[in-house]
């Protein structure tokens, strides 16, 4: 017979199990949302989404936008930026990123990964660029040069099924073909994505255990005759990253705002 207190718990961790359901319908496509459509993405009835919205608000996690849409609230902004490990990641990895695009002059990127896609943690580039460029904040590790320089270090089986599907074009052959090269070379090529043409070219990060924790990129438009140039300072930059993060697989260099590709 299940006690008072494992039934406590239960409710416990379901209230908090339907909090998160709604957390998790607002992203960067849906930066608001109205209480029907909480509903049709989390199946929850009215009732429930408006009471714990409700709670959400007077919590700071989430805030009125206007007469009947919500957004996330600056305490969720606030929560995030304290997580280590994210910190970490962009304190040790921003002065590289500044240097890298003195160096190039192009767009630099910091991703990092959730599940089986490459999320945009961090972009450095001028207003220029930025004006010309919007790169997608979330999208499938096969078809961004990121993802695949983090996805050529990681255990291809789990994510099979949703990295074989549609935009991987030849199917898992032709995938395990492309993170084969990305190993031998060191680094990834794929179109800039977002608006406009362009080439982005990545190179992977990893952590004191030897594992991949994120990928540095630059993105140059017109594309250039050969990425590999801008290939060598971007894995530069990303070896550079790693020692920061205790990985003992490569050296530490000097700065590379000295080093202009070709």
């Amino acid at each position: 017979m299940t006690s008072p207190s494992q039934l406590d718990g239960d409710q416990k961790r379901s209230v908090l199990g339907r909090a998160f359901e709604i957390l998790d319908c607002f992203g960067p496509d849906t930066p608001e949302q109205t209480i029907a459509g909480v509903c049709t993405q989390t199946g929850l009835p009215p009732a429930t989404v408006h009471r714990m919205l409700a709670h959400l608000v007077e919590w700071g996690a989430v805030e009125r936008a206007c007469r009947g849409r919500y957004r996330l609230g600056r305490r969720m902004w606030r929560l995030g930026w304290g997580v280590p490990e994210v910190r970490r990641l962009k304190d040790v990895a921003r002065p590289f990123l500044v240097d890298l695009y003195s160096a190039t002059a192009a767009p630099v990127a910091l991703w990092s990964r959730e599940q089986d896609e490459a999320i945009l943690c961090d972009l450095i580039a001028g207003h220029k660029a930025a004006a010309t460029w919007q790169p997608e904040r979330r999208i499938p590790l096969t078809q961004n040069a990121g993802g695949l320089a983090m996805l050529a270090h990681l255990p291809l089986e789990p994510l099979l099924p949703a990295q074989g599907g549609p935009g991987v074009d030849g199917g898992e052959f032709v995938l395990r073909q492309r993170l084969g090269e990305v190993r031998r070379a060191g680094y990834a090529v794929s179109g800039s994505g977002g608006s406009g043409d362009g080439l982005l070219v990545a190179a992977a990060v990893f952590d004191e255990d030897g594992q991949v924790r994120a990928a540095v990129s630059v993105r140059l438009s017109p594309e250039p005759l050969s990425p590999a140039p801008l290939a060598r300072v971007v894995t530069q930059a990303a070896m550079m990253i790693s020692s920061g993060l205790g990985h003992r697989g490569h050296s530490r260099r000097s700065g590379v705002s000295a080093v202009r590709p070709a």
